[in-house]
């Protein structure tokens, strides 16, 4: 499968970290879409089988730069759990909003995000916000 990122409009973000993006989704085959706002992978993601993960699989991802993509974002979420959906919101000049949602296959995967990447250190000066999304919104 050759990676694919489906996104109207043009991405002005730096060409060093579009570049790094686009060499990441060709190195994975993973694929990203833009719609409303956000940009997603997975939800569910290639070769999933079973029902959507249950209430209280989902985080928050807060006080990220607006320069980090899911080239860097996803394969640490990925380390705790299998992720089902990831949602980076977005801005029109195709930054970043500064947050993010992960469903994980389980509750468990969500709790290891949590215990795990909350106050992780992103780089100097930038440690990430993970929390859960309440259970009536996920």
């Amino acid at each position: 499968m050759v990676g694919t990122w489906q996104q109207p409009g043009r991405h002005s973000a730096g060409e060093g970290n579009k570049a790094a993006l686009e060499a990441w989704i060709r190195e994975t085959g993973i694929r990203l879409v833009q719609v409303n706002g956000q940009r997603k992978y997975g939800g569910p993601p290639s070769g999933w089988v079973g029902s959507r993960p249950p209430s209280g699989s989902e985080v928050f991802i807060g006080r990220l730069p607006q320069d980090v993509y899911e080239h860097q974002l996803i394969p640490l979420f990925q380390r705790v759990g299998r992720l089902y959906e990831f949602r980076l919101m977005m801005t029109f000049s195709g930054l970043n909003r500064g947050f993010a949602y992960a469903r994980y296959s389980s509750r468990r995967g969500a709790q290891a995000s949590i215990a795990t990447l909350h106050n992780h250190q992103l780089r100097p000066s930038c440690q990430l916000l993970v929390c859960e999304v309440p259970r009536s919104a996920s």
